[in-house]
This record gives structure tokens, sequence and C-alpha cells, in this order.
């Protein structure tokens, strides 16, 4: 079941001003702070990226899968959620741990440059043979 979009709305309100984008992804949506992913949202459920640096600011929360088989994640229930000044600070110490990850343009292409080698065709050169 998709996010409905005034959990997105709520979440986005929760962590202004910090410079957070929401990005879809199979369904549900990456949350990224300072183009690093931190967070997901998953089921209108936010779900933090567990990490050592932030284990004392996210030991009290629930565990929980994003998927089936996933690694655990930290469930942030309503009273976590209502608590803006430590959710900035767990969201800030979680991203600083994980790479940054800009945004690409819509339609720019793959994020690296292809490398792969002309194919080559069987029989030698890659020009057709011509028996008389």
């Amino acid at each position: 079941m998709p996010n409905r979009p005034e959990t997105l709305e709520r979440i986005e309100r929760a962590l202004d001003p910090l410079p957070i984008r929401l990005h879809p992804m199979f369904g549900e949506h990456a949350l990224y702070c300072d183009d690093r992913i931190f967070a997901f949202v998953c089921d209108d459920t936010l779900l933090l990226k567990l990490v050592p640096e932030a284990e004392e600011l996210t030991a009290h929360l629930a565990r929980g899968e994003a998927y089936p088989g996933s690694k655990p994640y930290g469930i942030v229930d309503d009273d976590a959620m209502d608590d803006t000044e430590w959710l900035h600070e767990v969201a800030q110490t979680i991203a600083a741990t994980q790479p940054h990850k800009p945004p690409r343009a819509r339609g720019a292409g793959p994020a690296k440059p292809r490398t792969t080698k002309p194919r080559r065709r069987a029989g030698g050169q890659g020009g057709a043979s011509h028996e008389a």
C-alpha cells in the first residue's frame, strides 16, 4: 500500500527546516537529509536506519522490517515524531554516516558513463565474410 500524502506531509513538517527530500522508491519512499539516505517511509511508518553512531538516540525505538526479511530499522512512533528536537538530531546523526547521493536530473541517464567494449562479430574483423 503506498504512503498517504498526509503521512509524508507530517514527516516533512516535523523535519522542517532540515534539508530533506522524499524520493519514491519501490512503491515506498526513501528519506534524505543533506542528500544522504537516513530513513524510509514504508506503509505510512517512518523507519530510521540503525547505525552505531546513533545507538543512544535510537535505543528506545521499537524495531521493525521495511519488508519481510530486511534488516531491522527503528520505528518512529507518534510520540517520537512529536519530539522534533530529537528527530532533527537523529536525522542529522544518521545522515552524517551515510554516503552522499545527490539527486540526478530526470532523463539524465546513468550516473556513470558506460565503459562497455564494442562487440566483435564472430569470424574476426566484424565485417561480413563472403565466400565465392
